[in-house]
């Protein structure tokens, strides 16, 4: 956003908010006044959406506070323990499952633009075209793929707003051919959304 004026365009047209998202979840709300309203009357210069982790050992990755500071802890890092673990209230500390849903000012941009975010190393499964010229798929994982995520510029703050939102209602991504995310059940849970929302009319 820096490189290419992006950020100076949206200060120039007085716009100071930014909503991040994932592209395969089709019911991502990128305009939400509500969670902009109330990030605002907080006074933070982020915040996230999240849904609660049903099962303790899901691979997702969830909140948590890493030296005082925001962060992301990785399902890699998550044993059934600290899954399980709860405070003095009795609510999971680590069951927030990060749902790539975002909102950063224009001056928490600013900040992150300035900052080297390290690199995520993933090693995948990814077809290829052989020297035959016919597309080949994998039986191992043959390639690796480096990733920046926002969420590592999290700890730079203070602190930030965490929106526990309905599953059903903000988060159907669309992941793979099968298991929980696929297109048919996306496009289900988007049908049922919007079913519900002409019916209040």
């Amino acid at each position: 956003m820096k490189k290419h004026g992006i950020i100076e365009e949206l200060e120039k047209n007085s716009i100071e908010w930014v909503s991040f998202g994932g592209i395969d979840n089709v019911l991502l709300k990128n305009v939400d006044t509500f969670f902009l309203g109330l990030t605002i009357n907080k006074n933070y210069e982020i915040a996230s959406k999240s849904i609660f982790k049903q099962n303790p050992m899901d691979k997702v990755a969830v909140y948590c506070k890493k030296n005082g500071k925001p962060s992301i802890l990785d399902y890699a890092n998550i044993d059934l323990e600290l899954s399980n673990k709860k405070d003095e209230n009795n609510r999971y500390l680590y069951r927030e499952a990060n749902m790539l849903s975002h909102l950063m000012s224009i001056s928490a941009i600013k900040k992150v633009s300035k900052i080297s975010l390290e690199y995520h190393r993933a090693f995948k499964k990814n077809a290829f075209v052989n020297d035959e010229g016919m597309k080949q798929i994998p039986d191992n994982p043959n390639t690796y793929k480096f990733e920046n995520f926002i969420f590592d510029a999290f700890m730079y703050f203070d602190d930030m707003l965490l929106l526990r939102v309905n599953e059903d209602f903000e988060f159907a991504p669309i992941k793979s051919f099968n298991g929980l995310y696929t297109p048919e059940t996306a496009k289900e849970k988007y049908e049922k959304y919007w079913e519900k929302e002409k019916n209040k009319v």
